[in-house]
């Protein structure tokens, strides 16, 4: 009788302590954010749970951590680019980016997209919270959270969110010179020694770029990716095809010169690489279900000669994408013709833990006389790419050409709307 007592009684000997921690508040149950993927604590709970300061925050990416990504075997996705975010932003407060942004997202859904790319850091500024870059101008003087409010609603209704980085561009030097100083861009602009080094002028450029042949700014670049992938619920991580910005030799000379290799292709390509693969272990390393995908040019030879993108290897070993979403802009009567470029991809992937996804120009339709004189060209494009044998999804760029074009080009797009609809439903 005594054991059985003693077998009853331990279990709440053993939870009881949970429920006498130090910070002795009450934990109103109300406060969990719950969805079908997963569950996640907000800061209040969090707040709760420490005693009202900030350790919550060391805490809080533990359980962040735990996180289970909303992804899909077939990709059906759409770009929201810096420019999208920046109408819905600009001058706006936090009801009236709600209003908009949920208009928009419940525009993508309507349509049959399932996954949205959305542009959250263009010119290391970012459209989220952040210790590590400084906050887009776009916002002025509002302090809510853009990537918050969009992956709340997103969830809502099933889509998944990637977050959409440029890695290594900058803003203009104005800018840069205006962003506080505790930002590691701006000490490496002030830095005599770093400033024509890891952060770089480039001829005919605005912008400034960070020098991939650099540790310290490879893990800058991964650190930004961690920092989302802690921090928010967020699905997956997205580059576009910007990497190095020039081939001009003089834009990493000294550091080419210092590595003692001969080969400067291979050199900067092999940079690129360990860029990738430092992003991808560090986003696992967080959460192994976050998906991280690259979207480099449709046409591999200028991946290789303009942006030193090693896209084969991405394409055929483990550890540096989850997707590949090339973006084949091309019609079927261009220098790079559609059927032909995408079935080089298709034979381009061979590892079967990568998937490809083919990204499409829909923009163009109002641009590009064989996509503007081809209703449906769009659509008929998604029905090609599904003949891959690797296929697994589509990426349109990008929303506002979809679902803002100017009234002039209205009737157009909207009939290339319909064509896109009935083939992702």
């Amino acid at each position: 009788m005594n054991k059985k007592i003693k077998i009853k009684i331990l279990p709440l000997i053993l939870i009881l302590p949970l429920f006498l921690c130090s910070c002795n508040k009450n934990i109103r149950m109300d406060t969990f954010e719950v969805r079908n993927e997963g569950v996640a604590l907000n800061d209040e709970i969090k707040r709760q749970i420490c005693g009202g300061n900030d350790n919550y925050k060391t805490n809080s990416k533990e359980i962040e951590s735990q996180y289970h990504p909303l992804n899909y075997d077939e990709q059906k996705a759409i770009w929201f680019s810096y420019i999208d975010l920046a109408e819905f932003i600009s001058g706006k407060s936090k009801s009236e980016f709600k209003t908009s942004i949920s208009t928009a997202l419940d525009n993508v859904s309507k349509a049959g997209f399932n996954t949205v790319y959305i542009h959250v850091r263009a010119f290391e500024d970012a459209f989220y919270k952040s210790e590590l870059f400084p906050k887009t101008s776009y916002l002025g003087t509002h302090t809510y959270d853009p990537l918050k409010i969009i992956i709340s609603k997103a969830h809502k209704l099933n889509l998944s969110v990637h977050a959409w980085i440029n890695p290594f561009r900058c803003s203009n030097v104005e800018t840069i010179e205006s962003i506080d100083e505790k930002y590691t861009i701006k000490k490496w602009y002030n830095d005599t020694e770093k400033n024509g080094t890891y952060i770089k002028s480039v001829e005919d450029d605005e912008h400034m770029w960070l020098n991939p042949a650099y540790e310290d700014v490879r893990q800058l670049v991964a650190d930004g990716a961690v920092e989302i992938v802690k921090n928010y619920n967020i699905d997956g991580i997205h580059f576009d095809d910007y990497f190095y910005p020039t081939t001009d030799k003089s834009f990493d000379k000294s550091a080419f010169e210092a590595s003692g290799e001969k080969n400067l292709s291979e050199w900067r390509i092999a940079n690129i690489n360990k860029m990738v693969k430092l992003v991808y272990e560090s986003i696992k390393q967080i959460n192994k279900e976050v998906k991280f995908g690259i979207s480099p040019q449709g046409n591999i030879e200028n991946d290789y000669q303009l942006q030193f993108a090693d896209v084969k290897t991405w394409c055929s070993k483990d550890g540096y994408v989850d997707y590949i979403a090339p973006q084949v802009y091309y019609g079927y009567s261009s220098t790079s013709p559609y059927l032909e470029t995408i079935k080089r991809w298709d034979k381009l992937k061979t590892n079967k833990n990568v998937k490809l996804v083919i990204g499409l120009a829909e923009y163009k339709v109002i641009s590009e006389d064989e996509y503007i004189n081809n209703v449906g060209i769009i659509a008929e494009q998604i029905k090609d790419a599904k003949e891959l044998q690797n296929y697994s999804g589509v990426a349109v760029y990008n929303y506002k050409n979809l679902f803002s074009a100017e009234d002039k080009f209205s009737e157009r797009v909207e009939s290339e709307y319909t064509f896109i609809t009935e083939e992702l439903s």
